[in-house]
């Protein structure tokens, strides 16, 4: 049986995660949200997209949008998994940091093979999430499912774990490592500004004991809606 790297070339998958990535968080993806998410002109993403069509790894109609099939959402998820697992492997064996690994996994995953992959991910004691908090898939294509919500949708009194970073800007993971506002952290909202105004929240370590006061963060609003809390607590009612 081939592999998915035998049936398309690297450029292909790129768009295909690409596409997954966008189907999160679109109910329709156009050419040219395609486009500005690959930093291409509309016409280059038009021509890939007529190209993963008649591979038989999207669909494409007026209606839907473009929309991966089976096949390419498998195959996205298998360059998904390996990426993941080279982000984890680059920070628990090679001392990178978090703001550092998206580029260099980028730079090394079409170029590893099954068998470096299967390694990196015993040697990291089978990791079930990125740095950032992405769910890594299986090799089968399965991927866990999450209820999670955004920071800036939560009411003050609510509180959570922070679990995923949705924006991997390197400026943007340095500033959350300094603010402590990384996954694994607790966050309780203290209040929101009205008019589209900042979050204030209180950050603890998920040891209580080491920072039993915690730490009083202002987060923008845009900030914010890049942050995945697993809530654990309702304000009262």
């Amino acid at each position: 049986m081939r592999t998915f790297c035998n049936i398309i070339t690297d450029g292909m998958l790129d768009y295909l995660v690409a596409i997954y990535e966008l189907s999160e968080t679109h109910d329709r993806i156009s050419t040219s949200v395609l486009a500005q998410k690959m930093d291409v002109s509309s016409a280059a993403a038009s021509s890939m997209a007529k190209r993963l069509t008649e591979t038989g790894h999207v669909v494409r109609s007026t209606r839907t949008g473009i929309q991966l099939t089976a096949q390419g959402r498998q195959a996205a998820l298998q360059l998904l998994r390996r990426h993941r697992l080279l982000e984890v492997f680059l920070i628990e064996v090679m001392g990178f940091t978090w703001d550092q690994v998206k580029a260099e996994a980028m730079r090394l995953e079409h170029a590893i093979s099954a068998e470096f992959e299967k390694r990196m991910e015993v040697l990291c004691n089978f990791p079930t999430h990125c740095p950032h908090g992405d769910p890594v898939p299986s090799e089968d294509g399965r991927i866990l499912s999450e209820n999670l919500v955004s920071l800036a949708d939560l009411e003050p009194g609510q509180s959570g774990e922070l679990r995923r970073v949705a924006n991997h800007n390197a400026p943007m993971l340095r500033y959350l490592s300094q603010m402590n506002l990384i996954p694994g952290y607790r966050v309780r909202v203290l209040n929101v500004e009205p008019f589209d105004g900042p979050t204030i929240v209180q950050v603890e370590d998920s040891s209580p004991q080491d920072d039993p006061g915690g730490l009083v963060k202002i987060i923008g609003r845009s900030l914010a809606k890049c942050l995945f809390v697993k809530l654990t607590e309702q304000p009262a009612a």
